[in-house]
């Protein structure tokens, strides 16, 4: 049993199953431990979360969950052939989602100042590289699925509406490679540690758990970006208010640079969420969210007037004063 190996491994009792987290947690005392199954051993990767986790818990965030150490002196432990590591967080706060804007803005001041190079767990510049291979990978499946005729009501809906977001995604890649090329970074835009998806249900758990093994080493406007994409989904008809008040707590701690707004609006243009529908669909998951996609991706093409106008009005929801930053807009929106 598991709790036997923690027992000997660590000297941690297991008090009880802790349940709503993404991975295995239990309570002990007064901390809450996460299970951190490893398929492989990257030692590198390990080393670089481990060493942004202590960085953010010595800057003061009492959410970061520490790596434990076992009576070996190993981080990493095993229990029936499968490889684990022990995270500890100590907090038992709840965490909200007022002001998350500048809760985020901290974050990333924070992790900023990080002195140890991040290479295994950075995806500072390669957006380009990551969307292009993603658009070539459903493109082909477009002309496969053209070719064989489509089997269903969504690889119709695929065939008809790929052009459009393949037409979409080449924009957001030219907004990207027009600004590294046309603006200059500056101190602020340096890499920090960033989330793979940032949403507002990140840091809104009881308690409240920051999870090295949910982070990349990127620029900031990542985060800003998906957490507006996923509230503007959520509340397609109602998100103004809120987006327009998380920029503002934001940009309380530091305006954004004319090189972040624009990465941020380039993350935008890229249709994520069509992209990411699409695949999941084509990993042949179970018929019932394979219906859920379709309906998903319904949604997602029925309204895609209403998104165009969002990315047209996006700069001024944000009260980002794009005209003085002299940054550019996309002429066909």
């Amino acid at each position: 049993m598991i709790e036997q190996t923690i027992f000997d491994q660590y000297g941690i009792t297991v008090d009880r199953e802790e349940k709503g987290n993404r991975y295995p947690a239990f309570r002990s005392g007064d901390a809450i431990y996460s299970i951190i199954p490893l398929e492989e051993v990257n030692e590198a990767e390990l080393a670089e979360r481990q060493q942004m986790s202590e960085h953010l818990a010595l800057q003061g965030d009492r959410y970061v969950s520490r790596f434990i150490l076992s009576k070996e002196g190993s981080y990493i432990s095993v229990t029936e052939g499968q490889l684990f590591l022990l995270l500890e967080n100590t907090s038992q706060e709840e965490g909200r989602s007022t002001q998350m804007g500048r809760k985020l803005a901290k974050f990333h001041h924070r992790a900023r100042s990080i002195s140890t190079p991040i290479k295994e767990c950075s995806r500072v510049g390669e957006w380009k590289g990551l969307w292009e291979q993603r658009i070539d990978q459903l493109e082909r499946m477009w002309n496969d699925k053209l070719v064989a005729h489509p089997n269903n009501s969504f690889e119709k809906q695929f065939i008809e509406s790929f052009p459009y977001y393949m037409s979409l995604s080449e924009n957001a890649i030219q907004y990207l490679v027009d600004t590294e090329i046309d603006d200059t970074p500056v101190m602020t835009d340096g890499g920090t540690v960033c989330y793979e998806r940032f949403t507002n249900d990140i840091w809104s758990g009881k308690p409240c758990i920051k999870n090295p093994f949910d982070w990349v080493f990127d620029h900031g406007s990542r985060d800003i970006a998906e957490w507006t994409r996923e509230q503007y989904f959520a509340k397609p008809l109602t998100h103004q208010p809120e987006i327009t008040e998380f920029m503002n707590d934001y940009q309380a701690l530091g305006t954004l640079s004319s090189f972040s707004a624009r990465l941020l609006y380039s993350r935008l243009l890229f249709p994520i969420h069509y992209v990411e529908t699409i695949e999941e669909y084509f990993s042949n998951p179970k018929e019932s969210r394979a219906n859920e996609l379709e309906d998903k991706l319904n949604g997602y093409t029925d309204t895609a007037h209403y998104y165009e106008e969002f990315l047209k009005r996006f700069y001024e929801i944000a009260q980002v004063p794009a005209r003085q930053l002299n940054i550019p807009s996309i002429s066909w929106l």
